[in-house]
């Protein structure tokens, strides 16, 4: 019953409603939301509409869009409304659209009137994620070569579309590698832009052949959706590798020729291996060519080209090859590829010449003969033989021998040293001249001649005299003369003779007497003839006894000798009886001699003397005897003396007596008795004498003091009245005396070894009364021998060689022979020698020759087992004296022995360790660690050295670091070899490696070593980086020169250290997440894998420095992003924080990474819109009526006015509002809406999407002169919120007598005007016109702009017809672009006074008033500026090395002229000279790169001057000019200054501009870098280090700073550098020698033109600085400024890097492409796009400078790509291109501005006013001339902390900055 009552009511109330009603009433306005995969035919709104009649579905902006809905009635009230058209190809299109209108109307008929009533419904269609991103053209195949720069994008073809709606989470697409790129060889530009790039060196040898890379595109909608697909990367082999040898070294050796023949030969040397070459890329493998490249100047070998053989032509003699450094000859070879000779390959070949024993020794002379002095002392060198043997090695050694018949030298076989052995030989007066032979006996058989004898020298020794010998007494010392007593004074009475056997001076004797027993000496003595003659005039008759000394005359007086000789001179009285005077007669006879029975045949007995005979030469003596048997004495018949003939013993007689005949054979015959005695020597000593001259003989032993020698005395009569004496001198007196009664006693004990006979003249004077007389008598006394003196050897050391393993008998090399004497005589001096020591046995002494022979055939000599016998020699007499000396023997060593592994050190100082024993507990290896030893020493297990069969030697598992630098030892082998000299040198070497990889590994299985041993002292050294977590085992050999070996196993581990950062997956992440209030709830996970092994790749995570406000968290272990907090994007819609992956090692350091994290908060429809830009708030009298409505405290009010008359469609105002949220998914959507009220007249409707109040109806002031609007502002959202705002209009009335302003006022509303600078003024620009309906008003134009500006200053405008005219002449470089608004009023007159009446409302379209228009007027250039350098007042400065080559960057000359186009471009030439600067260099006329066209290595400290001209209009005639000047200095290799930085060269190049800077200012200097190269020690490259090579200028002398200075300036300021760097390290600051393999050390000798060249630069720098001088003194305020702008880094790029820069080298730069002087207007039509309120914004893509590849990438790529603007037609269809004759194309802008990345060649660049930009974009109410200006994106570009701030850069325009044609463009 309810139900019906319901019924009937609605019933009732249709049928009361009259006309179509939509409910609920008043609502004008549904919006709806629907997803895009919202299915045809399903329902999307209901709506109640009753009574309804004719309803359809009407369009409201686009006819397409009611075609998308239909309806069908679904009751009576209600109105289903259906999707007719699927929606996806809507949103998910290149042009999506969201947002569909249409409106249900339905029409009532009353009769009278049709009333249509209508409903707008909005849909707005929300994208739906349901497409996957589709990879287009995909699976994708690239070939790379791979020789492909790291860096470089390869691939730029990987693109995946998602249909989903553009610009949405939904469609935007991420990429990523997700696998097959494990080694990290490429990576992707950014996740958004999938450029594949390569980021590690491709190598095809090395098994980079082909990859697979799995790419993912995935979008960012929720869910996510992804794809993959792949891209196969086939690798190209390339040419870039050289052909390479097996080995690096080829050694091989060959014996040298003999004999020498002088032919041509051919023969093959063998290599292990042999010479092979191979192409190192492996699928090209090219021919190979070989060729001998150096070491063959003499053209000794050949190579065969086609096979590497190597051949040797000529015959080699060692000997002659002394300059042959190891007697090997170094070739360096090369192998070069037939296809391209440039492609080499070098290896160096040794050929070792091994030498045979050719050569028997020479001596330096071929024969000596030397003078040394008699009686040298026994060992004195005399002499020193040298004998040079060609030969090498043992084929060199020899050993002299001496063959000495006389005995008297004795011969040093190792050093050839000659010394006397037997003084006594010596002895000139025996012989003046030795002989002898010298023999060199080679140790090695030579094979030229097996003769000892082969090489000899003789030898002549001659002995110069010595004063040795005293003067002799002839016949004897007794002389006896007899005289009369009537001498006169001179009378000769007798001549004594005396003769020295010494030459010279030491054998001429001279006479003097000594003394006389009685006082008076009669007599003197000739000292030359040895004449007596008479002293006085009375000579006392009686027996006269002088004594008379003979004395030589050496030059040292101290050595003279002398003899005495005893005179007695018998003077008879003269009587008449007796002898006739003058008669012969015998002197003292009769004559009784005696003579010992032991004495020798020839000993003189006595001598008969006569006196007075006339001739003495004709006399003739004889003794006549009875005795048959015979008589042992005889006379000689000339002298007079008796000798003994025969030996005594033989006869028993004692007495004999003789008859003495003297005769002359003539007239004269005397006749005298002779008796001689003989005396028994066993007899008492007492000698019985009687007068005469027989010798008297005694025998005492030797070492006896005060012993009784004899006595002398007379037979039967007793001694008393004798007196004794010794008439010797001092060398008999000091060891004998004489007694008064003849007894003769040693004074002192007798050296029979020093003196073995002495013989002394004994006086035996007597007086007996009156009776005196002396007796002379000789004495000779015998010292016997006694056994005092030991065996002597010559020297107390033998040194002697014998070869091991010799055979018995064969000789030993002894430096000395081994003689013994004995200076004992007779038993006493017998001995025998005897060998004592250890293995004595083994010897034998030859005493003949003194040679000692290897006797034992049993046991060798083992030079390993006794290298050394130290022996004694003993000597030793019969009387047990002996003597020793030292023996020793070594013993020569022979290979055979090999080396032996023994040692095993391990530098533990590296991290190094060594496991002795495995987890079991047993021995790895076959050594143990050294007791009491340095630590990381091992040796040979006792168990290993007692093996029997020892098995091969291993070592003990090695662990080492894998962060062990290259070059690094790490491990020390020694291996003993026992033999000796060049057979106990040990060389090692690397037989085989064997690398066992890790499993993670996904290296190529061991293609080159990682390890290399020295060849000679063991060390294992890092040859390259160690893979870590990886096994070695090391073959190792060590072998001696006869190829011995022994080899030895090492084991290697490389255990991982932890020096791999954690490595995020992706280079920065991206999460999605709405906003709202989280939990903990999981967005995303972040992942790091760590390149270590074990617990140094366990990784954690965390947030840097986290913000406590921070909503968000990670697991430390697994990296998982959670929310907790609050997430409000419209208070932050993004968070950005980095996360940290940290490694967690057992010990040292962890590493850390960190990856950029974005969160992106995804928008919540919960912010309704809000007006902005109102007039006042009223306070809100109603609550909030719908829920989806903003309750409104306060009402936004809007003011306009508007007049009465304005037409139909007249703009109103404009109502802005916002919306907080996401505009992208309908929640930031606005749209605007009038609610109409029933029974209301409509008159204003709003814009839904602009919100432009526009009228619909009349307006009357005089019915209504203000309306009250309503605006409702309503999101897309979903819900839809809303607000509300009231639009209060105030009608306008206007004068009835008006007409109407339905027509414009202008008949153009904008303007362009092109005029020429420096143009004459007044000029005329233009006349603005009126529409014909305002030409009869009465008009006023005006100039609307400050009367301060600039517009006021330089135009005016007729105020009357609204004529423009200049009145100011402009400058374009000063301002280019003038706008100006120009005000049309009307006024009228009325009683003298100007009413002003507006003819149109004061809203504004689009800023500008319906009674405005807008003039450009643009400022064309002209020709009035020149260039300038950009460095001036000065010369230019640079520096080259003496390394520079053709071609090469010096410096870059940039000069700026501000004209435009033609005018500013600048074009550089070097003036014309004829000198040498000339010719050496020339320079880019475009870019104004000098570079070098010569060679400077011989101008080392030169300096080169010149002049380059700057001209503009591309260096017309008719163009502007200015010069520079430009010195070049040519640096010294040898004096380059190289600083070494930390950091890689990439870095340092991104940071040179700093780098620079902090130098500078720390300086003072402009320091240059001219070149920069990875840090290069030992031959090793460093790319973790870079050497920057500098030089600096002095800023106030502008000359280049001396390396010296600079370089003690950089190391004295090194810690503040380092400082100001703030990171970076400075590791070194050197000088020295030039760049890498690059030093010369040859003479560099200038020619006339260098030195002349050299002077004139002198000459101009001194004129170029003294004009520098002068400038500085006349702009001395200005210093300061001065050295600021000189101290600021020049504006030239470093050509020498490598790259020609791509940006300019100074930001304020300004490049400018063509311009005309053509005055051009362009006008536009108002639906153009210019004349339009939105403004829309043209952005050109920047670049930074440090992305290279990116910006050739996009000068490659198209127009729109690059940023230039579409030059083709604005939307109004007008023509905004250059003309086609004037205009440049693209390319050409490249050319002339190569370093300027110009978007667009036909765009001209202009610069503008940046200040007023910066104002202009502040302002909201945009007006149409920033849509000209600002449209081309200008902005400032941010300048370094260095450099000054620039001047405004000039960008590219829009289209209307394009030149148009001459003729007026009415729109």
């Amino acid at each position: 019953m309810m139900l019906r009552s319901i019924t009937l009511l609605v019933i009732a109330l249709l049928h009361s409603v009259k006309g179509c009603q939509f409910y609920p009433p008043g609502e004008y306005l549904r919006f709806v939301r629907v997803p895009e995969n919202l299915r045809v035919g399903e329902e999307v709104l209901r709506i109640e509409v009753y009574p309804r009649n004719n309803l359809s579905l009407k369009p409201v902006d686009k006819d397409e869009d009611v075609h998308y809905f239909t309806y069908r009635d679904f009751n009576r009230t209600t109105v289903s409304l259906l999707l007719a058209r699927s929606l996806e190809d809507l949103v998910d299109s290149d042009n999506p659209r969201n947002v569909l209108k249409f409106k249900v109307s339905c029409d009532y008929d009353d009769g009278e009137d049709i009333i249509t009533s209508s409903l707008s419904v909005t849909v707005y269609v929300e994208d739906v994620n349901d497409h996957a991103p589709v990879f287009v053209g995909a699976p994708y195949q690239l070939a790379v070569d791979e020789l492909t720069p790291v860096g470089l994008t390869i691939f730029r073809g990987i693109r995946a579309s998602d249909r989903d709606k553009p610009n949405t989470p939904n469609s935007d697409v991420q990429y990523a590698i997700i696998s097959g790129n494990e080694r990290g060889k490429f990576a992707l530009d950014s996740s958004q832009q999938a450029f594949l790039i390569l980021k590690r060196p491709l190598d095809y040898d090395t098994g980079d052949r082909e990859f697979l890379l799995t790419i993912a595109a995935s979008d960012r909608g929720i869910p996510p959706r992804s794809t993959n697909t792949t891209i196969r990367i086939t690798v190209n082999d390339n040419d870039d590798l050289s052909p390479k040898f097996t080995k690096g070294v080829y050694r091989t050796r060959i014996n040298e020729f003999y004999p020498i023949t002088g032919e041509r030969i051919h023969k093959l040397l063998t290599f292990d291996p042999a010479i092979h070459a191979f192409d190192q890329d492996i699928a090209i493998d090219a021919p190979i060519r070989y060729d001998i490249i150096a070491g063959n100047e003499r053209h000794i070998f050949s190579l065969d080209h086609v096979n590497g053989s190597l051949f040797i032509e000529r015959e080699i003699d060692i000997d002659s090859e002394r300059s042959l450094p190891g007697n090997t000859f170094v070739l360096q070879i090369q192998a070069s590829q037939v296809d391209n000779p440039a492609k080499t390959g070098v290896a160096r070949v040794e050929v070792e010449i091994m030498d045979l024993n050719d050569n028997l020794p020479e001596f330096e002379v071929d024969f000596y003969n030397i003078s040394i002095v008699e009686n040298l002392p026994n060992g004195f060198s005399v002499l020193q033989i040298i004998a040079v043997d060609q030969d090498q090695g043992d084929n060199a050694e020899f050993s002299y021998q001496l063959e000495d018949n006389t005995g008297a030298f004795t011969l040093d076989s190792r050093t050839g040293w000659l010394t006397v052995r037997d003084q006594s030989v010596l002895d000139r007066e025996k012989r003046s001249t030795l002989r002898m032979q010298v023999y060199a006996k080679e140790k090695v058989p030579s094979v030229v001649s097996s003769k000892l004898g082969a090489s000899a020298v003789n030898i002549e020794v001659t002995l110069l005299d010595a004063n040795d010998n005293n003067p002799t007494f002839i016949p004897n010392n007794l002389y006896n003369f007899i005289t009369n007593s009537d001498l006169k004074i001179g009378d000769v009475v007798g001549q004594i003779h005396a003769i020295d056997p010494d030459l010279g001076r030491n054998g001429i004797v001279t006479y003097s007497i000594q003394k006389a027993p009685n006082n008076t000496v009669p007599f003197k003595v000739d000292p030359k003839s040895g004449k007596i003659s008479v002293n006085q005039k009375v000579v006392t008759p009686g027996r006269h006894l002088l004594f008379v000394e003979a004395s030589d005359q050496p030059l040292n007086p101290s050595e003279r000798r002398s003899s005495l000789a005893v005179v007695t001179i018998e003077v008879q009285q003269q009587t008449g009886k007796g002898t006739v005077k003058g008669l012969p007669d015998f002197i003292g006879a009769p004559y009784e001699f005696w003579v010992g029975g032991n004495v020798g045949v020839g000993t003189s007995v006595g001598q008969i003397r006569v006196a007075d005979v006339p001739d003495r030469r004709t006399i003739i003596y004889d003794l006549l005897h009875s005795y048959h048997e015979g008589v042992p004495f005889a006379v000689e018949e000339r002298s007079g003396t008796i000798t003994v003939v025969d030996n005594l013993e033989n006869y028993n007689r004692q007495n004999y007596e003789f008859e003495a005949v003297v005769t002359n054979e003539k007239e004269m015959t005397l006749v005298t008795n002779v008796t001689i005695h003989v005396v028994d020597p066993k007899d008492e000593k007492t000698i019985l004498m009687k007068a005469g001259t027989a010798p008297i003989e005694f025998h005492v032993k030797e070492n006896a003091g005060n012993l009784l020698i004899g006595r002398l005395g007379f037979k039967n009569a007793n001694s008393s009245g004798l007196v004794f004496s010794i008439a010797n001198q001092k060398d008999v007196t000091e060891h004998i005396s004489i007694t008064s009664d003849g007894s003769l006693y040693t004074v002192k004990p007798l050296d029979r070894e020093t003196r073995d006979v002495y013989r002394l003249t004994v006086l035996a004077e007597y007086s007996k009364g009156a009776i005196t007389g002396t007796g002379i008598y000789q004495v000779t006394i015998h010292v016997d021998d006694e056994n005092d003196n030991k065996p002597t050897f010559e020297h107390s050391k033998y040194e002697g060689k014998v070869t091991e393993n010799c055979i018995s008998g064969t000789e030993v090399d002894l430096n000395y022979l081994i003689h013994v004497s004995d200076k004992d005589t007779g038993d006493n001096g017998q001995f025998g020698v005897t060998i004592f020591g250890n293995g004595s046995e083994k010897f034998r002494l030859d005493r003949n020759t003194g040679k000692i022979f290897f006797t034992s055939a049993d046991s060798p000599l083992d030079r390993e087992e006794t290298g050394i016998f130290n022996l004694r020699l003993v000597a030793k007499d019969q009387g047990g004296l002996y003597d020793e000396a030292i023996l020793i023997i070594m013993v020569e060593d022979e290979n055979d022995n090999a080396p032996t592994f023994v040692q095993f050190i391990v530098y533990e100082d590296i991290g190094a360790e060594v496991e002795e024993y495995d987890k079991l507990g047993n021995r790895i290896g076959h050594f143990e660690q050294l007791e009491n030893s340095t630590k990381g020493t091992y040796v040979l297990t006792p168990a290993y050295t007692r093996a029997k069969k020892a098995k091969s030697k291993m070592s003990p598992l090695v662990v080492l670091k894998e962060d062990v630098g290259v070059g690094t030892p790490v491990i020390k082998l020694v291996a003993e070899d026992r033999d000796f000299g060049d057979n106990a040198v040990v060389k090692y070497e690397m037989v085989s490696e064997t690398y066992i990889p890790n499993e993670y590994s996904a290296e190529p299985f061991h293609l080159t070593q990682y390890f290399m041993v020295h060849a000679t002292n063991g060390e294992i050294s890092v040859s390259r980086t160690l893979p870590p977590e990886s096994e070695f085992r090391l073959n190792i050999s060590a072998s001696d020169k006869g190829g011995l070996k022994d080899h030895i196993s090492v084991r290697l581990t490389i255990e991982d250290v932890n020096d791999h950062p954690p490595v995020f997956s992706k280079s920065w992440y991206n999460f999605d997440a709405e906003e709202a209030s989280y939990s903990r709830n999981i967005i995303g996970r972040v992942e790091a894998i760590d390149g270590d092994f074990g617990p140094n790749a366990n990784i954690t995570y965390k947030i840097q420095e986290k913000d406590p406000k921070l909503p968000f968290a990670i697991t430390p272990q697994g990296g998982v992003l959670t929310i907790d907090g609050v997430l409000d994007r419209e208070t932050k819609d993004k968070y950005n924080f980095v996360v940290v992956a940290k490694d967690n090692p057992t010990k040292g350091e962890s590493l850390s990474s960190f990856v950029n994290v974005e969160v992106n908060v995804l928008d919540v429809n919960d912010n309704p819109p809000s007006f902005y830009g109102y007039d006042d708030l009223l306070p809100n009298p109603e609550s909030n009526t719908y829920s989806n409505h903003n309750y409104q405290e306060d009402i936004p009010v809007y003011y306009a006015t508007v007049a009465e008359n304005s037409p139909i469609g007249t703009p109103v105002t404009r109502i802005f509002a916002n919306d907080s949220d996401f505009t992208g998914n309908g929640n930031g959507l606005l749209l605007f809406d009038i609610p109409y009220k029933k029974n209301r007249q409509n008159l204003f409707t709003i814009d839904s999407k602009e919100g432009i109040v526009t009228t619909i109806g009349k307006l009357d002031f005089e019915n209504q002169n203000m309306h009250n609007i309503t605006i409702v502002a309503s999101d897309l959202g979903s819900p839809s919120l809303s607000s509300t705002a009231l639009l209060v209009v105030t009608v306008i009335d206007v004068p009835e007598d008006l007409q109407s302003m339905e027509h414009p006022v202008f008949a153009h509303r904008y303007y362009e005007v092109e005029v020429e600078e420096n143009v004459p003024v007044p000029l005329k620009v233009l006349t603005l016109n009126v529409t014909e309906s305002y030409r009869s008003h009465k008009l006023k134009y005006s100039i609307v702009a400050d009367k301060t500006s600039d517009v006021r200053k330089t135009f005016r405008i007729d105020p009357r017809n609204g004529t423009l005219y200049i009145i100011e002449s402009p400058d374009r470089e000063k301002k280019a672009l003038y706008e100006l608004i120009i005000r049309l009023e009307q006024y009228k007159v009325g009683r003298d006074m100007t009413v002003m009446v507006y003819p149109v409302t004061n809203e504004r379209l689009g800023n500008l008033g319906l009674n405005e228009v807008k003039v450009i007027i643009r400022i064309t250039d002209v020709n009035d500026n020149i260039p300038k350098f950009t460095i001036t007042g000065r010369p230019i400065i640079a520096a080259i090395p003496t390394t520079a080559s053709y071609g090469h960057h010096i410096v870059r000359l940039q000069a700026k002229d501000p004209d435009l186009g033609l005018n500013g471009e600048v074009r550089y030439q070097i003036l014309g000279r004829a000198d040498e600067a000339a010719r050496r260099f020339t320079i880019d006329p475009i870019t104004g790169q000098v570079r070098a066209i010569a060679n400077f290595a011989r101008d080392a400290g030169k300096v080169y001057g010149f002049d380059v001209k700057a001209t503009d209009r591309r260096g017309a005639d008719d163009g502007k000019s200015s010069i520079a000047n430009v010195f070049v200095y040519v640096l010294d290799d040898q004096k380059q200054l190289v600083m070494v930085m930390g950091l890689k060269p990439t870095d340092v190049e991104r940071h040179i501009e700093n780098i620079t800077m902090i130098l500078h200012n720390t300086t003072g200097y402009d320091i240059r870098i001219r070149k920069l190269e990875p840090h290069s020690e030992r031959n090793q490259i460093d790319n973790s280090a870079t050497d920057m090579y500098l030089y600096a200028v002095d800023p106030l002398l502008n000359v280049v700073v001396d390396m010296e200075q600079l370089q003690k300036v950089l190391q004295l300021r090194q810690s503040d550098i380092e400082h100001q760097l703030q990171g970076p390290k400075v590791l070194a600051v050197a000088s020295g020698v030039s760049e890498r393999g690059h030093s010369r050390n040859q003479r560099v000798i200038l020619s006339s033109l260098e030195v002349g060249v050299v002077v004139l630069g002198c000459v101009v720098f001194i004129g170029a600085l003294a004009t520098a001088i002068c400038v500085m003194c006349a702009r001395r305020r200005k210093r300061r400024l001065l050295q600021k702008s000189f101290a600021q880094p020049l504006g030239y790029t470093i050509g020498t890097l490598g790259k020609p820069s791509l940006f300019p080298a100074s930001f304020g730069d300004l490049h400018y492409a063509d311009g005309g002087h053509d005055m051009v207007h362009h006008h536009h039509d108002r639906s153009c796009q210019r004349m339009s309120s939105t403004r829309r914004t043209f952005r050109e893509r920047s670049r930074s400078s440090g992305c290279i590849e990116k910006s050739i990438t996009s000068l490659h790529s198209s127009g729109q790509d690059s940023g230039i603007v579409d030059a083709g037609h604005c939307q109004c269809r007008q023509s905004c291109s250059q003309s086609s004759e004037e205009s440049s194309n693209y390319e050409d802008s490249l050319q002339s501005v190569p370093q300027k990345r110009t978007r667009s060649a036909s765009v001209r660049q202009v610069e503008l006013n940046s200040a007023r930009n910066t104002q202009q974009r502040r302002s909201r109410n945009r007006s149409i001339s920033e849509d000209i200006v600002q449209s081309g994106g200008l902005h400032r570009m941010r300048s370094l902390g260095h450099i000054p701030a620039p001047p405004p850069m000039a960008f590219s325009g829009p289209s209307t900055l394009r030149r148009s044609s001459d003729r007026l463009i009415v729109g």
